[in-house]
């Protein structure tokens, strides 16, 4: 898949976000079904959050050419959502050199900015990674090193898996 593909199906997964959080009320998007779960609020802000804070910022650091190294091989698990354009279709918990992230969510008009943000930010840097030779990685901790190109086809691929996750919790809202 080449960059601009990536970019089509980033901006169609958040365009699945956008529809999804302008059909609820503030009590539904912020409702806990239970402490295993999360509210549709806290998986927005992980979704901004971590693309923000993660994915965009290890593409940057790929191209800058910071933080990283010439060349690293990707993991197994690297390789598989690689080759297979995805995560499994499973839950996944995040690495445990993150920590515990607490997340708390925030109205959904923050969201909707937030993601327009990414969508620019993702689109302004389109042009770069096609340009960038792809020989300097960062390490992702469960998929091994990455170079910018990588790293922008997990970000589409990370916001996508949520995707389902985001299904669930609609199903589980209906009756607020």
């Amino acid at each position: 898949m080449n960059n601009k593909e990536t970019l089509l199906e980033l901006e169609k997964a958040f365009g699945v976000l956008n529809t999804g959080i302008q059909r609820l009320t503030e009590e539904q998007f912020a409702y806990i079904s239970s402490p295993e779960k999360w509210s549709l609020a806290q998986m927005y802000e992980h979704i901004c959050e971590s693309s923000k804070k993660f994915f965009l910022a290890n593409i940057k650091r790929c191209l800058e050419q910071r933080s990283g190294q010439i060349g690293g091989e990707k993991t197994v698990a690297g390789e598989w959502v690689m080759n297979n354009n995805g995560f499994p279709n499973k839950k996944v918990k995040m690495p445990e050199e993150f920590g515990v992230v607490t997340y708390k969510g925030k109205p959904k008009n923050e969201y909707l900015l937030e993601i327009e943000e990414i969508l620019k930010a993702a689109k302004d840097l389109v042009e770069q990674i096609n340009q960038d030779a792809g020989d300097y990685k960062s390490k992702h901790p469960v998929f091994g090193f990455l170079n910018a190109q990588e790293w922008f086809r997990n970000l589409e691929m990370h916001t996508r898996h949520h995707l389902i996750q985001m299904a669930e919790l609609e199903t589980l809202v209906a009756h607020v």
